[in-house]
């Protein structure tokens, strides 16, 4: 059977206009039950501390109250037995009150009543023993305890604490800085305004900041957590937990399982922890570390920092100017729209620059390079890299591409470089026998070095050895497609290089 505790009521006793009035009148208002001993003392006169209830209530909506004036030293404590619900509010007068705090003890047999007049600061405890079902605080400091049963807990205005303890509860703070905790159970935990604690403790909890700058810890189990309007820090613990930051600037951390966490509106830092997680900045320029295990990043909107770390990474930055660093393993990157710097570090990856002028840096392993639209500089580093510039703004320069060590290949496609509009990419360290150039679309004859394409229509690919302003001896390759006598794809090897058949590999 369940039991309710409410306080504070609507119709508090004020002791000076009703004193005098019988017990038995205000309980009448909630349907009290036939008492089976009539005996029982029901009054409610002034400095009475012998109120007591002996009989039993059998029916469902029976309820008990309790008030008494604190002036002797006797003990405080008041014992109603065979109460079964508990749906009445407390009353108070004279600057005291008695609050139930102990309900259902032995299979709701027991309630006592404390004198929470007697605290020396303005508190006031609530205790569930045994299957209450709601506490409403009051607009000062409360302090709730739902030990056992499935309890809703409202706490409204003051720094309050509440705990569920056992079971399934919900706990609301209301106004004020609150410390909520939801303990073993799938509990439900709402700060709602103020600067709140909540820890959702074992369980699949679901967590709430609400206005404020929360701090919310999810404990064990898979919990969902929203932050809600300021700047938050969330630490989801072990499980598969969903993470919202929502508004503000919001730390939020996965830590153990896999996790996928959001930033929402404003500069956030997340965190994914060991697991495979799903980071997703959200509006804002955000950090994303994704820690150990494969995860997937996203930028979104912002000037972004997303760093892979270990694992098989997943990364995309989104608009505005990212930094996007792999780690250790085999990740993707692709930058998306914006200036944008790649840096594959360790392992064999793939960059894809997107939109904008962007930096690819390769690292210790063969990478798969493309810089896509903008004049990109891209550096394979160590290993043996795929290198392609793709498609050139407007401009005098376009993307500079540079092997570095191993057997690098690089690809050129018509509309990549040296167009009519577009300037021509340069390859900074091809090496003869070392490194390859594939055209790709052409089907075209290499015709080694001369001054220009024949005079017979066909696709043809010649080089020759010139002086640029900007890089000094270079080697110009061009290439048409056999409509017309005009070049379709050109570009550029840094120093004067007698290439042969042997360099390109036209397809």
């Amino acid at each position: 059977m369940a039991l309710r505790l409410l306080a504070p009521y609507s119709k508090t006793l004020d002791w000076n206009a009703n004193q005098g009035r019988a017990w038995s009148d205000w309980m009448e208002e909630t349907a009290v039950p036939t008492q089976e001993d009539d005996s029982a003392s029901r009054s409610s006169r002034q400095n009475d501390r012998s109120d007591a209830e002996t009989g039993a209530g059998e029916d469902d909506t029976a309820s008990v109250r309790r008030t008494g004036r604190q002036d002797s030293d006797e003990d405080p404590y008041r014992t109603v037995e065979r109460a079964e619900p508990l749906d009445a509010p407390v009353w108070s007068f004279g600057g005291y009150s008695f609050a139930p705090v102990l309900g259902g003890l032995g299979g709701g047999s027991l309630i006592d009543f404390f004198n929470i007049g007697i605290i020396v600061t303005p508190v006031n405890y609530w205790f569930d023993y045994g299957g209450v079902d709601e506490f409403f605080g009051t607009n000062g400091i409360d302090r709730a305890y739902g030990l056992w049963g499935d309890d809703d807990i409202f706490l409204f205005d003051g720094n309050d604490s509440g705990y569920g303890g056992f079971g399934n509860d919900l706990i609301v703070g209301g106004r004020g800085d609150d410390n909520l905790y939801g303990q073993t159970g799938n509990d439900v935990l709402s700060g709602d305004v103020g600067d709140d604690f909540l820890d959702g403790g074992s369980g699949n909890d679901t967590l709430l900041g609400g206005h404020g700058k929360d701090q919310i810890f999810g404990g064990t189990g898979n919990d969902r957590i929203k932050g809600g309007f300021d700047r938050d820090v969330v630490r989801a613990g072990d499980g598969n937990d969903t993470v919202e930051g929502e508004d503000g600037n919001d730390t939020l951390w996965g830590d153990e399982g896999d996790d996928t966490i959001f930033g929402g509106d404003g500069d956030d830092q997340l965190f994914g922890g060991l697991g495979r997680d799903l980071l997703h900045g959200g509006i804002g320029d955000d950090q994303l570390e994704g820690g150990a295990g494969n995860d997937v990043l996203a930028g979104d909107m912002g000037d972004d920092i997303l760093n892979g770390h270990s694992g098989n990474d997943k990364m995309s930055g989104g608009g505005g100017g990212d930094l996007m660093t792999g780690g250790t393993g085999d990740d993707n990157m692709e930058g998306g729209a914006g200036n944008d710097q790649l840096e594959g570090d360790e392992g064999s990856d793939e960059m894809e620059g997107g939109d904008g002028d962007d930096t690819l840096l390769g690292g210790a392993d063969g990478d798969f390079l493309f810089g896509d639209d903008g004049n990109d500089y891209i550096h394979g580093g160590a290993g043996n890299d795929h290198i392609t510039g793709g498609a050139n703004d407007a401009g005098e320069i376009g993307d500079y591409l540079h092997g570095g060590g191993g057997f690098d290949v690089f690809y050129f496609a018509e509309g990549d470089s040296g167009g009519a509009s577009d300037p021509m990419d340069v390859i900074g360290d091809f090496t003869q026998g070392g490194d390859l150039i594939v055209i790709e679309g052409f089907f075209a004859q290499f015709m080694g070095e001369q001054n220009g394409f024949s005079n017979t229509p066909g696709a043809e690919a010649y080089f020759e050895q010139t002086q640029s302003d900007i890089y000094g001896d270079v080697t110009n390759v061009y290439v048409r497609d056999g409509v017309g006598l005009d070049a379709d794809l050109s570009f550029q090897v840094l120093g004067h290089v007698d290439l042969t058949q042997n360099d390109l590999f036209l397809v």
